[in-house]
Parts: C-alpha cells; structure tokens; sequence
C-alpha cells in the first residue's frame, strides 16, 4: 500500500497543500488504529493495513519537505542538516520516551489490543499541532486539479526527477542505505529475544515479562544514544565533506555488520552493534535530507523526497523476504555477511562516481 500509494501522495502534496496531507494522513492512522482495535476477522485487519499504508504513503517526504518550505522562507537554507538533525533528535527523544512507557503498558493493559486505542491520543494531539501550521507552509499549486492533469503530472515530476543523473544517484543511495536499515532494524528484537531468554532482572516478574522489560530499555537507551548522534551530526561538517561522511557510512556499515556477524551468540556486543547501526543512520539522514534539499527547488521537494520513499519501499519488497529466507535457512549470521557485502558494494560504487 505504501508503494502503490507514495507517488500519488506526493502529487497530492505539491497540488492540494503539504498541510492539507498531512491532516489526511492522521485521519488515516487514527482510522486504522480503530480498526485493529475492534478487528477480529481477516478482511478488517486487512483494511487497517490500508488505512495505515496510506497514512506511511501520505506522511512520507512531506513533513521534511515543509522542513525545507521553513527553511526557505525563512533564509536559513544553509542550516538544513543541522535543522533536520535536530528535528530528528526529538523524535527519536519521543521513541525513547514511549519505549518505556511501553513496558508498563505491556505488563499491565488487561488487553493488548488497547494498545492501539492508546496510540490514538497523540496522534489526536499531533493532529491538533499540524492544524497550527502557518499557511505559507500549506502553499497548493492549484485549488482543483481533474484526473487527467494529476495523472500527467504525477508521471512528469516522476520522469523529471529521475532524469537528472546525479539526483537519480542520490535517491537510490539514500534509498538503498535506509531500506537496509528498515529492513535490519526489525530484527533487533527475535534476536535479544532469544538471547534474553532466562535472563532474570525483576524477579516478581516472569521470564517473558523481564524479556519485555529489558527490550523495553534497551531501545530506550538505544533511541536517545542515536537522539544525540543526529542533533550533533552536523558538527562533522566542520572537520569532513558531505560527500565523505556519506560515503564512509557504508564501509563503518560494512564493518558493524561483519561485527555482528562474528559476536551474534552475544547479548551486549549485539545491542552494541546494533546501537551504532542507529548511530549510523541518524547522523547520515540528515546529510542526506539537506543534500536532497540542495537538488529540489521548493514546489517539488515533497516529491522528490516521497520518490526516495518509494524507491526505499521497493527495495524493501526486494529484501525483506530475501534476507528472511536466509536467516531462515541459514541463520542471522549469513544475513550480516550478506549486508556487509552489499555494504562494500555500494561503498566501491560511490568511490568510482567520485
């Protein structure tokens, strides 16, 4: 759904207003939530999926776009990275934050699936705070748009954006790079799962439960280790070239995952590994947001950043079911071996065009 959906969304943005989508893209979420709370058959689960994929595809490269509209108007567009940094950092504040909510929520909601009742409230509240956004920051190209003219220009922004060779690059660089991450960073959890097991911290509480304790602060102590590392990444400018930090992410990639795979049976030096793999990515997205920025003009950088989602999208399709298969077959060791290599790949590639 997201796939199918992220390039209309983008062309919804650029049309009817990045504010005016991302109002839509809350309703979405907030409607999705409803239904896997009171979901129990196939089909409502199945449209709760839709809902939330629309709701991914709706949000995705529109709120960095409206970043970038703020930073233009405002003439400060020099500061992007240190500006999306930043932003990013309270995020992943809030993950960390949320994490350790979770582990009472988890121990003590009667009902797991109230869960999803509970996740209403701050997109509520969320929703609210975009309905406060300064009208330059909902700017539409046109008030009515027929199929015709969307179709048309959902295909023309698409081909102009790909077109050019150096955006094309960087678009599947940094889709690529994030579709790794996406993809690896869901098996932090099977993983410390299996290796948790037994281990004992709270002793009123079962082994499951002191398993759901432990996750539950180690993703903590990993989102706001990765908060720092993106609200300070622009310091690296001072001493590096955009270009190098950039590139030398998929080598210390590279090396994490060959790390990982020699000390996989060990429970820190894996929330280690896995901690810098955050480390990683957060101090290279916002690098690569304002490199995007620099290529873009402000009418299309929601598109241009919504075709590096999709981009990512479809590698994820490519390599989530390829890399559970061999960790299937062959265990998660292989599927660290494997990233490294693809790791090395791209790092050679990137130094070839430079």
């Amino acid at each position: 759904m997201i796939y199918v959906f992220e390039v209309p969304s983008w062309v919804i943005a650029d049309k009817l207003g990045k504010r005016n989508e991302l109002v839509l893209c809350f309703l979405f979420y907030i409607g999705a939530f409803i239904l896997f709370f009171i979901g129990g058959s196939y089909y409502i689960f199945v449209l709760a999926y839709v809902l939330f994929g629309l709701g991914e595809a709706f949000r995705s490269g529109t709120h960095k776009a409206m970043i970038m509209d703020f930073l233009e108007y405002h003439n400060i567009k020099d500061d992007k990275a240190k500006v999306y940094g930043k932003t990013r950092s309270y995020s992943l504040i809030g993950s960390s934050i949320s994490s350790l909510i979770a582990i009472g929520l988890v121990l003590y909601l009667p009902n797991l699936s109230l869960l999803f009742l509970v996740s209403i409230i701050p997109y509520i509240l969320d929703l609210v705070l975009i309905l406060t956004y300064p009208d330059y920051l909902n700017i539409r190209e046109e008030s009515f748009v027929t199929v015709k003219e969307f179709m048309y220009s959902m295909f023309k922004l698409l081909y102009d954006t790909l077109l050019i060779k150096k955006t094309r690059r960087l678009l599947l660089d940094s889709s690529l790079y994030n579709a790794i991450y996406k993809t690896i960073k869901d098996y932090v959890q099977p993983i410390l799962e299996s290796l948790m097991l037994g281990v004992i911290v709270i002793t009123i509480l079962d082994s499951d439960e002191n398993v759901e304790v432990i996750l539950g602060i180690t993703y903590a102590l990993i989102f706001i280790i990765s908060s720092f590392a993106s609200r300070y990444s622009y310091i690296l400018v001072n001493k590096f070239k955009r270009d190098s930090i950039l590139n030398i992410s998929w080598i210390l990639s590279m090396m994490v995952y060959i790390l990982l795979s020699l000390f996989i049976e060990s429970l820190y030096m894996v929330v280690l590994f896995f901690t810098l793999i955050y480390v990683i990515q957060n101090v290279r997205k916002p690098f690569m947001v304002g490199k995007i920025g620099d290529f873009t003009n402000k009418t299309n950088n929601a598109s241009t950043l919504s075709v590096e989602s999709q981009l990512t999208s479809m590698f994820i399709i490519v390599m989530a079911p390829t890399l559970g298969a061999v960790y299937d077959n062959f265990g998660p060791r292989y599927v660290f071996i494997l990233l490294a290599i693809l790791s090395l790949f791209m790092f050679i590639v990137k130094k070839k065009e430079h």
